[in-house]
């Protein structure tokens, strides 16, 4: 008895470490490694390499409980630790493949004689370029030839479900074992491409939106189902890896979105059942969000968010067409299946994600299954409807044929009697037509005398209506001119009263200094030669200062003169040269440059005296009051804006206190800078002659930036 119980043991050990060790054979491959390797949970994502090293964290590994191991959607760091038996003499290259594509890290480190021989990192998180082993799964190449035995650590970090199908194969095979899968993959792949086009085209040639809503719903399958299998990252994005995780929670929303809008104009749910259509906005609503969410949330909250949301829309579609199916909307049928089909492929491949069912080929695929019969199923609807439709409207065309006919008939019956009473009432209608023919001809002739009697009453109303318009013309005429007249008498006895004034003033101060140097001769004729003499060159001074007064008023007196000159077509470049050759010396000695652009235009219709003195005070002026810390640069500019020509005039000097002086800077004999010698009349002469002119000058300036003047003249 004894002996038979040591043999049972021996026999449960020998099992047991059967099952647990991982002996590798040239040319062999490992599949579903799940409970032959262990496992070790961090809640705490802290533990690294080194800790798990020590004996109080290799205690803590457990073996799997599965060929392949789920963990659902849990926040943890899984660690996993694989022990390889083999034999010294391994020349044959093997490859770990990680059958789970979507991984956002794995840290792998292997041992070898309790050596750290090579570690590294793969996952999602990087470009698909940058993989060693370019593969849509993860592999690891294993170096197996060295010792006889080989530990390998996996540290494992994933936002969204952990699957663990672990393989260890030869190199050589890791493509040839792929072919079967990826043959599926490529009719699965072909037909949705195939569903996608033919429902685009159809979408344009029958103009229908319905189609357009249904490639989304295409679309956002496509874009989520490649992106879990690891294609997508593979073939299209491989070197955006946060697109290649985001288009997953991306093609969920589109296909939230596009699956409602289909469902609600498929079903017109708005003009059939308004009370039930909020569902369907609410949901594409989630879908919207779902799809802003792919770019602005977590990725892992996004994920989850997406997922529930997926299952809860499927359910809904279900029972909408269970409802509409009860309410006898024909094509509710195929659109129940279809969503059917779906939802029991969504409910298995979620719950395989969330760690409730095993991880099968049937769990693995069953997506694309339900998938392709979704959009199989959803095609021969729309085909339905379509189908239906078109018989409705023939039915509605025979009906309407036939309502046509009978209204055709029913209007030759009315025809034929109302031509019968028209007969009857036609003879009386003559009868009545001879009488009033007669009547007629009388009112006719009364008619005749009217018209010539109004026709003589409009051509003396014509006649006395151009005589009144003629006449409030020259009223009218009358009356401006002498508006115009008062107006220039207005401002002339205004000019007179000023210049009155100003000659008073002007001649005022010599003609004081003069009567009291002639009264120091009276009071002192005895006096020396030299007084005398300087008494007399006093005299002289300011005689020539009387005389330069009334040179100054007589040329205020000729703007009115000159102004009734002609006026001719005037090239402002010549005149510009002019200037410069009278203010040559002033020029050199500033140094000053004059820069001069009249490309708008270069003629201006106007009066040459006048341009050549507003030429000549303004840059005079400038040149005058330049500014000693900087040269005196002079700019001269044209343009044309609102039918009006205009002449800029702007220099760098030491500028004018506008706040101060803008009403007065325009005054005769006003001067804002005394470092130099001026009469303060130039500006005065400048604003007269533009108003002669029927034009304006303004100014800007600030000080020590400089001053700009806008001539602007009438467009001619």
């Amino acid at each position: 008895m004894r002996l038979l119980y040591i043999f049972f043991c021996l026999f449960i050990f020998s099992n047991s470490f059967a099952k647990n060790e991982i002996y590798i054979s040239p040319g062999q491959t490992y599949k579903r490694l799940g409970k032959q390797i262990q496992f070790l949970e961090d809640p705490s994502h802290n533990l690294t390499f080194q800790n798990i090293q020590s004996p109080q964290y290799q205690s803590r590994f457990t073996y799997g409980k599965q060929e392949i191991p789920t963990y659902g959607l849990e926040d943890i760091t899984l660690w996993v630790k694989i022990e390889i038996q083999h034999s010294k003499q391994f020349e044959t290259p093997y490859i770990l493949e990680i059958g789970y594509p979507t991984f956002d890290s794995i840290n792998y480190f292997i041992l070898q004689e309790n050596n750290l021989v090579e570690k590294g990192f793969l996952g999602d998180r990087i470009k698909f370029s940058e993989r060693q082993i370019h593969h849509k799964n993860f592999i690891i190449p294993l170096e197996l030839n060295q010792t006889e035995a080989s530990t390998i650590y996996l540290k494992i970090n994933n936002k969204g479900s952990i699957i663990l199908p672990l393989n260890i194969k030869p190199k050589e095979q890791l493509f040839s074992d792929d072919i079967p899968e990826e043959i599926f993959y490529g009719i699965f792949y072909g037909i949705m491409l195939v569903m996608l086009l033919y429902n685009l085209f159809l979408a344009f040639s029958a103009r229908s939106i319905n189609y357009i809503y249904y490639v989304g719903i295409i679309l956002g399958n496509l874009l989520t189902l490649s992106a879990l299998n690891g294609h997508a990252f593979m073939y299209l994005w491989y070197d955006m890896p946060w697109w290649g995780n985001h288009v997953i929670v991306f093609g969920i929303g589109l296909w939230i979105l596009a699956g409602n809008q289909f469902t609600a104009s498929f079903l017109e749910t708005r003009k059939y059942f308004p009370r039930y259509d909020w569902i369907f906005k609410t949901m594409k609503l989630v879908g919207l969000l779902i799809i802003i969410m792919a770019f602005i949330a977590d990725y892992s909250v996004s994920l989850k968010i997406s997922n529930y949301s997926l299952v809860v829309n499927c359910l809904v579609l279900l029972f909408s067409g269970i409802y509409f199916w009860i309410k006898r909307i024909k094509v509710a049928s195929i659109f129940t299946l279809a969503w059917t089909a779906y939802l029991v492929g969504v409910l298995l491949y979620t719950l395989r994600n969330l760690g409730f069912l095993p991880v099968t080929s049937i769990t693995s695929h069953v997506l694309e299954f339900g998938a392709i019969t979704e959009i199989v199923l959803l095609s021969v609807s729309l085909g339905y409807k379509y189908r239906l439709l078109e018989t409705e409207k023939n039915e509605a065309q025979q009906n309407a044929l036939d309502l046509m006919a009978q209204s055709q008939k029913l209007v030759q019956e009315q025809n034929e009697q109302l031509e019968r009473k028209v007969t009857l009432r036609t003879a009386e209608l003559e009868q009545k037509q001879e009488e009033i023919l007669t009547q007629n001809e009388e009112l006719n002739s009364k008619n005749e005398r009217l018209t010539e009697a109004q026709q003589i009453i409009e051509a003396q109303n014509l006649q006395l209506k151009e005589y009144t318009d003629d006449l409030e013309a020259q009223v009218a005429k009358r009356t401006k001119d002498l508006e115009d007249t008062n107006t220039e008498l207005a401002q002339n006895v205004q000019k007179l009263e000023q210049y009155a004034f100003m000659t008073a003033h002007n001649l005022r101060a010599p003609v004081a200094r003069l009567l009291g140097l002639t009264h120091l001769l009276q009071i002192s004729p005895d006096s020396e030669k030299s007084e005398w003499q300087t008494i007399v060159s006093k005299i002289k001074e300011e005689g020539d200062s009387l005389d330069a007064v009334i040179k100054d008023l007589n040329a205020i007196l000729d703007l009115r003169k000159e102004a009734e000159k002609n006026q001719e077509w005037i090239d402002l470049s010549e005149r510009l040269e002019q200037t410069k050759r009278i203010l040559k010396n002033s020029i050199e000695i500033s140094n000053a440059e004059i820069q001069f652009d009249n490309s708008v235009f270069k003629e201006i219709k106007s009066n040459p005296t006048y341009i050549d003195s507003i030429f000549y005070n303004l840059i005079s002026n400038a040149i005058k009051y330049r500014s000693e810390k900087r040269k005196l640069i002079i700019e001269i500019t044209t343009r044309i804006e609102d039918d009006k020509k205009y002449i800029i005039f702007s220099d760098n000097g030491v500028g004018i206190d506008l706040e101060k002086n803008r009403e007065k800077i325009f005054g005769m004999y006003k001067r804002f800078h005394t470092h130099v010698e001026g009469k303060g009349l130039g500006l005065y002469l400048v604003k007269s002659q533009m108003e002669i002119l029927g034009g304006e000058i303004n100014v800007e300036s600030k000080l020590e930036e400089g001053t700009t003047f806008t001539l602007v003249f009438p467009f001619t």
